[in-house]
């Protein structure tokens, strides 16, 4: 049998190390604990690491870990880094850890009842050196990949264990579930969600499509309990980094649904102070024909050096989603930009129905620099009632960002600072006022040249 062979060749007359071994199971960050109780969806993976206590000096330990019988149809297990300098050797260089030693070894082992890898602590060069390159801790780590629905048994074989060595010391169960990721790209997201949508309400879903996996409890039909189960993987994979940027589509603008940017009176061009906040909308108008049911976009901003998005994720952000009726709260989010970090992501999305013309959602910009400041849209993905991609018109909105304290040189002309000044005025005084102005204040010079400032002084003189 595989196990006496392996240890008739590799330990011979060697001691076994005896400790406290064991094997942990966590999340794809490597790092958070899992526990085996719950589900993992078809096409994620967890992280499995070998640890042992033990540092009995000059010993060897071998350990296996295996998928037997039917189960290998279920899941799969996965070592790191093949050794590309030696393929002969069949050692998997990227599933040691340091504390395994120098002379660690992990090898696959496949036949017609059991799939797995067995992993070796094998030191004979320095068992008598200083130090021990083997030390207590984490020795070896592999994945294991999810890849049909059902209970998949993992056991787990110490082999220095006298116990035996025919059955696992002890099996973890993972519990498989239907995949979310119902368009296989890796995430689930709207495009997933208008697959799933356009399923809703079916009656006559079966294996082994199963209304394009949108049944997800496999029991004829789409309805709540599918949407529960389909929102439990919202957004996945949560890796914790930056998600990746989608290609913008390349698409004839469809003036049949507009998205734009207002203000609360519905305005386009407004104009606000420095230090003024506001809140903005985005807002739909749509026809009957080709109306939209999620919405998936962002707001970037011409210049963030003058001017910032209160991006905040949900849901401590001052940002709401608005769009009706019949909304799926799962589906609300906003944070930072995809294009453009200082930016903000806002989605949103109906089950079976067409959102209604008006608000989409709000956010609150606030200027911060004098000048204009454009902002536009972008639409990663919008769907319609009919599971087809929407590519809206997208409008912009323009705001004119000005100093109060600089009204004098910025927002008026000669003729309307005049009639703010007394009737009687030392014009010579006025005039080197002006001068000084220009030559005080860093904000003007950013604004006006010296040319341009001596003719708007030239325009007050001639029109007193």
């Amino acid at each position: 049998m595989k196990v006496f062979l392996i240890l008739t060749l590799v330990l011979g007359t060697v001691p076994i190390a005896l400790g406290q071994d064991s094997l942990k199971v966590y999340w794809p960050d490597g790092t958070t604990p899992f526990d085996c109780n719950s589900e993992i969806m078809v096409g994620d993976k967890r992280v499995l690491v070998i640890s042992s206590e033990s540092n009995d000096y000059g010993n060897i330990s071998v350990f296996g870990v295996f998928i037997a019988g039917d189960d290998r149809l279920g899941g799969i297990l996965a070592g790191r880094g093949l050794d590309p300098n030696d393929p002969n050797a069949r050692d998997y260089t990227g599933s040691h850890l340091e504390n395994a030693g120098l002379f660690a070894r992990v090898t696959q082992w496949r036949d017609s009842d059991i799939w797995g890898f067995d992993f070796f602590t094998f030191y004979p060069v320095d068992a008598y050196s200083e130090p021990n390159s083997t030390v207590p801790g984490d020795w070896f780590v592999i994945d294991y990949h999810a890849i049909k629905a059902g209970d998949i048994n993992v056991g787990f074989y110490i082999y220095n264990d006298d116990e035996g060595w025919d059955e696992p010391n002890y099996i973890i169960t993972f519990h498989n579930v239907p995949t979310r990721d119902l368009n296989s790209d890796e995430a689930v997201d709207f495009l997933d969600f208008a697959t799933f949508s356009s399923h809703w309400n079916d009656t006559d879903c079966c294996d082994p499509n199963w209304c394009a996996g949108a049944d997800i409890d496999r029991d004829g039909d789409v309805d709540n309990k599918d949407l529960g189960l389909f929102i439990e993987y919202w957004l996945w994979p949560d890796s914790g980094n930056e998600p990746d940027i989608p290609d913008e589509p390349d698409y004839p603008e469809d003036a049949n649904v507009i998205y734009s940017i207002v203000d609360v009176n519905g305005l386009s061009e407004i104009t606000i102070d420095v230090n003024e906040s506001i809140t903005l909308y985005v807002d739909i108008a749509s026809t009957t024909e080709n109306n939209a049911r999620s919405f998936y976009i962002d707001i970037d901003i011409s210049d963030p050096n003058l001017g910032s998005i209160d991006n905040t994720e949900h849901p401590d952000g001052t940002a709401q989603i608005l769009a009706e009726p019949n909304r799926l709260p799962f589906a609300d989010y906003w944070g930072p930009g995809l294009g453009q970090e200082e930016g903000i992501q806002l989605s949103g999305a109906t089950l079976n129905s067409a959102i209604a013309d008006g608000h989409l959602a709000s956010f609150v910009f606030t200027c911060e620099g004098q000048g204009d400041v454009t902002l536009e849209l972008k639409n990663w993905a919008s769907f319609n009632t009919d599971n087809e991609a929407v590519f809206p018109k997208m409008e912009t909105i323009v705001i004119h960002q000005i100093d109060p304290l600089m009204t004098m040189g910025m927002g008026m002309d000669s003729e309307m600072l005049l009639g703010t000044l007394p009737d009687e005025i030392d014009i010579d005084k006025l005039v080197s006022l002006l001068e000084e102005l220009w030559l005080d204040d860093k904000e003007i010079k950013k604004i006006y040249d010296k040319t341009e400032w001596d003719d708007f002084i030239n325009s007050v003189l001639n029109l007193y």
